[in-house]
């Protein structure tokens, strides 16, 4: 089953030269890569037993109309392997190569002159030498449901060891936009750990918490015995990221993780990027993002000390989705009661394997989390809101994460963050 939500979509912060808007697709959305509920948290590539690893995708809709002022090949998905996981206070580059940026200058779709380096992978200071292609430019993939249900089968023959992030990638100039997998892809040579630096990944998606409350941090990793957990904050919105220790040297037991963060008190009414560093005793270490920022509503949602709010599904969402479809086929919007959301249990590991469908892997479980209102468990999201209703005002208005919405239809906005 597909995610009913995509709170992996991003879109790259850069601003689009005004030339692009005389596009007929402007600043419609763009159709996101729809990552499997099944999709594990951890899947290792052994490379001496299988080289090749099967990704399954899906599209929330077909999206095949391609405008005569568009590029010849837009409308296309693309899949790409980075070197490290980023926070979503930290844009990727919204072109992979200077060649795109020519196809969509020949469209007048930018002025290729108003494109910086760091706007480019293959030139980027920060990932020209961190990005590797699954598939390449010149086969990008319609966007039809018979294409997603092939896959991507991914060629691991010539990666250097080590954790992977994949991101679907769908090519629409002037704005082109990120689908982030879950999880992390260790590719490794054997089973010895220490031939290869850690792999990790955080599975929470809740993008809220009360102050007063400790928030869960679940996620999975691999490595070397006697590995150790860090995890740091930064408030976002300050024009950049201050990382600060909140606690570390936490052992590593297995291969799943759950880490209690308490929001420190700076942190009331603001939103916080999270990261967890796993380092292991060679002093290896990768570092780990939620899929979403975190927003820290002032006051407690009634004492709970599970890690979750009011009791909730920890993977529901805090302000509804007018764009998500609950399981009864209605449709949800900020604050109201109809949103239902669908997640993966956190911290599932997988086992050695060459496929995210089931075929090799050890997948986690897939749950329906309760609606938005008061369930037989007590959970009442929207209930425990009511008396902030003005920071649900100000949720709605201003999150950085925006659902992506039917091109026909509803016209949500698309992903910011």
């Amino acid at each position: 089953m597909l995610r009913g939500s995509l709170p992996s979509l991003t879109l790259v912060g850069v601003v689009v030269a005004p030339l692009a808007a005389s596009a007929a697709n402007g600043l419609e959305p763009r159709t996101p890569v729809a990552w499997p509920d099944s999709t594990p948290c951890l899947t290792v590539v052994d490379r001496q037993q299988e080289v090749m690893l099967h990704l399954a995708y899906g599209v929330p809709y077909e999206d095949v109309d391609v405008t005569v002022d568009e590029v010849a090949d837009s409308r296309r998905h693309q899949f790409v392997a980075f070197c490290r996981d980023h926070s979503r206070e930290e844009f990727l580059p919204i072109w992979l190569t200077w060649k795109d940026v020519e196809a969509a200058a020949a469209k007048m779709l930018v002025d290729p002159m108003l494109v910086e380096d760091d706007a480019v992978l293959e030139t980027s200071s920060v990932w020209q030498d961190c990005w590797f292609p699954i598939t390449p430019d010149d086969a990008r993939r319609p966007i039809t449901f018979a294409e997603a249900k092939k896959g991507v089968d991914w060629d691991t023959t010539a990666l250097p060891a080590g954790a992977y992030v994949v991101q679907g990638y769908t090519w629409e100039p002037a704005v082109n936009i990120y689908s982030q997998r879950p999880g992390v892809v260790h590719v490794v040579d054997g089973l010895d750990l220490a031939a290869v630096g850690p792999a990790a990944a955080v599975t929470t998606t809740l993008d809220f918490t009360f102050a007063e409350d400790t928030y869960a941090i679940d996620g999975c990793t691999r490595a070397l015995p006697g590995s150790t957990l860090s995890v740091y904050w930064s408030i976002t919105g300050t024009g950049g990221l201050d990382w600060k220790l909140y606690s570390e040297d936490v052992p590593v037991e297995g291969e799943s993780f759950s880490l209690q963060f308490l929001p420190p008190p700076e942190t009331s009414g603001r939103t916080v990027a999270l990261r967890v560093d796993v380092t292991d005793p060679m002093q290896r270490t990768f570092s780990a993002y939620p899929l979403n920022l975190l927003t820290v509503l002032p006051g407690s949602s009634g004492g709970t000390t599970s890690g979750t709010t009011a009791g909730c599904n920890p993977e529901a969402a805090f302000v509804g989705d007018p764009c998500e479809t609950s399981t009864d086929g209605t449709t949800g919007a900020p604050g109201n009661a109809t949103t239902s959301t669908t997640s993966t249990s956190p911290g599932a590991p997988a086992t050695t394997g060459t496929s995210a469908d089931g075929s090799g892997t050890t997948e986690p479980a897939s749950s329906t989390g309760p609606t938005l209102t008061a369930d037989a468990s007590g959970c009442s999201c929207d209930a425990t809101a009511s008396a902030s209703l003005a920071w649900m005002s100000l949720l709605a208005l201003g999150r950085r994460r925006r659902r992506a919405g039917r091109r026909n239809g509803s016209r949500c906005p698309i992903a910011s963050g």
